[in-house]
């Protein structure tokens, strides 16, 4: 039943280009969304693409799109869309339209909020204009994307403007991305305030809302941390370095390879263990092989949540570290498993430690391989320092549960719905 002592609507569609089995923030972000507003007695219709081994959970609704590969994980990009797929989001009769990605998908939900005159939400979950550069998109495809996406929403519009020399256009091209996307927005939900250091979006201040996602911890029992040492040749005797996370570039990998390997100079026992998909893993072995880091590092790849709980469980079982390379992030969920578990971190993203849900209970190190060694160095050699940054980083994210998430979210709704109405009227 709806509890109707919460604000906002009671029929919210979401929109994402990324879906299990691929598992990323967004997802693990959007599933809890999904689930907290169904236990308050929402209807929540999830718009994805479509996969074979993508199973909706007991009680979830997920309305799938045909879809192909793209050759980037397990990501997969559905068709530009049109009136038939807005039709059938019509017939699902959506209060509200909230998205969460910038592909195809999230342009549909933008073009049908358009077209069902119902009020748009946005989560910048994303840091566009970092990935852009770290994958080196060229920009003639941001071009034909713009051009595509301006053809949908904004027909007869204006080109992008590409500045002049000197300045950045791949910058430029996602800019006027943004402005399609976002232009039409009645709120946006920011994970952190770290982003507005980041990012302009072209939405008034107003309209802008910062509110990360609620985590819960997970229990794991003795004999899940056992099975995941063995499965992964992990000895008691060896001290955890886990990276959780796509192991890829703007992740940091080229930063935490040449660190760990000075903290292995320090300390014998460390082991680095990546819990994540590995993008381009011919470069990640040669790599690995120049480094003569081969057999200190264990490539776990992508697990389930409940077996990396069980990662996080052995890392503090080692008198571990959680290692946190990115610059990327715009909130970084694994920060507040890893706080949950009871596992310190070290980071490199000042703005981030200071505006997410850790509130500076991290140890912050530069960028560089000196500097981030060292500061994982610390931390393996203070167990004092180190329990002492997880008991303040667990107290902080207790604070984010997933229920106070949805009832913040379903304010933010409530305050999309009004100015909505507000310029109806």
């Amino acid at each position: 039943m709806r509890d109707s002592a919460l604000p906002g609507p009671s029929r919210i569609a979401h929109f994402t280009d990324t879906w299990l089995p691929r598992r990323d923030g967004v997802v693990t972000s959007l599933q809890t969304l999904d689930r907290q507003l169904r236990a308050a007695g929402r209807q929540s219709l999830v718009v994805v693409p479509r996969h074979r081994d993508a199973v909706a959970e007991p009680g979830q609704s997920l309305h799938t799109l045909r879809s192909l590969p793209c050759g980037v994980g397990q990501l997969r990009l559905a068709p530009l869309p049109g009136r038939r797929h807005t039709d059938a989001i019509a017939g699902w009769e959506p209060d509200l339209v909230h998205v969460h990605t910038v592909g195809p998908i999230g342009l549909l939900g933008v073009y049908a909020a358009t077209r069902l005159g119902v009020p748009l939400v946005h989560t910048y979950h994303t840091d566009l204009h970092a990935y852009a550069d770290a994958y080196r998109v060229p920009t003639r495809a941001l071009q034909l994307a713009v051009a595509a996406y301006r053809r949908r929403l904004a027909p007869g519009g204006r080109r992008p403007a590409m500045r002049t020399v000197g300045d950045n256009p791949r910058r430029a091209l996602v800019d006027e991305g943004l402005r399609l996307l976002f232009g039409q927005s009645d709120a946006v939900v920011l994970p952190t305030r770290a982003i507005l250091d980041r990012v302009r979006l072209p939405v008034p201040a107003d309209r802008l809302h910062v509110l990360p996602t609620g985590v819960e911890g997970r229990t794991v029992r003795s004999s899940e941390v056992m099975a995941f040492r063995q499965r992964h040749g992990v000895s008691t005797r060896d001290r955890l370095v886990l990276s959780v996370g796509r192991v890829t570039a703007e992740k940091g990998i080229d930063l935490l390879l040449p660190a760990f390997a000075r903290v292995l100079a320090a300390e014998p026992r460390a082991r680095l263990v990546l819990v994540g998909t590995v993008y381009d893993r011919e470069a990640l072995s040669a790599a690995l092989r120049a480094s003569g880091l081969g057999r200190r590092v264990v490539l776990a790849g992508e697990l389930a949540p409940q077996r990396v709980a069980a990662a996080y469980a052995a890392a503090v079982q080692s008198g571990g570290v959680l290692a946190f390379a990115s610059r990327t992030d715009t909130q970084g969920l694994v920060l507040s498993e890893a706080a949950h578990a009871g596992l310190p971190c070290v980071m490199v993203d000042a703005e981030l430690l200071a505006a997410g849900p850790l509130a500076g209970a991290a140890l912050c190190a530069p960028a560089t391989t000196a500097g981030f060694g060292a500061a994982i160095e610390r931390l393996l050699a203070n167990p004092v320092l180190a329990g002492a940054l997880a008991d303040r980083a667990r107290r902080a994210v207790l604070a984010h549960t997933p229920q106070a998430y949805v009832t913040s979210m379903l304010s933010i709704y409530a305050a999309a719905a009004g100015v909505r109405d507000r310029m109806a009227a």
